[in-house]
């Protein structure tokens, strides 16, 4: 701690102590040994709660995001299984989206399976995730019969207008 007392000027470009008591200048180590000496009280810190940061999400993020129902729901379809593999996996691997969320890959039961970790790994990013997908379309295909559609995955903004323009 320093003296509340002890300043530091400068002169010619050259820096010295100062006692703004005694009004002249001063070595620091007579500072520390001067009888009138007073310390500078410390500044209580004012302690502000943290603030929630709430990001707002957008339509397609929210669309995108799986929801614990729907991981209960096709774990539960897919026997608690990995797809390709076949063996027992938990919820959380019941996470797979067969289009991508960066193409606009919906939540939905219809566009999630369950993966174990490998497989999955090798499906997104790995040398055989062209086999990988046809097995998981294959499989899509079988359980919903008849009205799965790759364009049914995928977020569309407009999607309600044109299915009013069509059906009409």
């Amino acid at each position: 701690m320093n003296c509340k007392y002890l300043k530091v000027r400068s002169k010619n470009y050259k820096k010295f102590f100062y006692c703004s008591l005694n009004k002249c200048e001063v070595d620091a180590n007579c500072c520390y040994c001067c009888k009138s000496k007073e310390y500078k009280e410390q500044k209580q810190l004012k302690r502000t709660p943290l603030k929630k940061t709430t990001t707002k999400k957008s339509k397609m993020a929210k669309a995108c995001e799986i929801s614990a129902t729907t991981k209960r729901i096709v774990w539960e379809r897919d026997n608690h299984r990995c797809i390709f593999c076949g063996i027992a996996v938990s919820i959380s691997c019941a996470c797979c989206h067969f289009i991508p969320r960066s193409q606009g890959g919906l939540g939905i039961e219809q566009n999630i399976f369950t993966a174990c970790p490998d497989c999955h790994r090798e499906q997104d990013n790995g040398m055989n995730s062209k086999k990988y997908d046809a097995i998981a379309e294959k499989y899509l295909k079988s359980i919903y019969k008849g009205c799965w559609t790759k364009d049914k995955l995928i977020f569309r903004k407009r999607r309600k207008i044109k299915w009013l323009m069509l059906n009409g």
